[in-house]
């Protein structure tokens, strides 16, 4: 995503600047579940996104604002800690008539459906890593 700084802000640009916020806010929280907590302004262009933001009195609470010096003008929107991802192999999602894509038609006896579930799932083990998700918005100059 980009975002157009212009030399003189107003209500377009605090409109496009509000969106960019709001549009990666919102997708980091539906991709994760959970709402990021930091946003760092980098470069000259974030510093002055983020003077913008203070003399217009925008409220970010339970949000940690910062900025960074850099050659890379940007927005980041990230978490203030990794977070842990599961993959439990175990698990078998039944959905639709289908089990990972292949139909069932009809019925299946107790049988059927034990050596479907033994055959889809491992319960041995769970894949657990860390993952550090972050959006970014490039800045650049009208």
């Amino acid at each position: 995503m980009r975002l157009s700084v212009p030399k003189e802000k107003d209500s377009v640009f605090a409109s496009e600047l509000f969106n960019a916020i709001l549009t990666n806010i919102d997708d980091l929280t539906q991709e994760n579940l959970t709402h990021p907590k930091k946003i760092v302004f980098m470069g000259h262009l974030g510093k002055e996104v983020f003077s913008f933001i203070q003399a217009n009195g925008w409220n970010f609470d339970g949000f940690s604002l910062e900025k960074i010096d850099g050659l890379v003008n940007s927005i980041v929107f990230k978490y203030d800690a990794p977070l842990t991802v599961s993959n439990d192999p175990g698990q078998v999602t039944f959905e639709e008539g289908s089990i990972h894509g292949k139909i069932i038609n009809g019925i299946p006896g107790d049988g059927t459906v034990h050596k479907l579930i033994s055959s889809y799932s491992s319960p041995s083990f769970k894949v657990e890593k860390t993952v550090r998700p972050e959006r970014r918005v490039q800045l650049t100059r009208r």
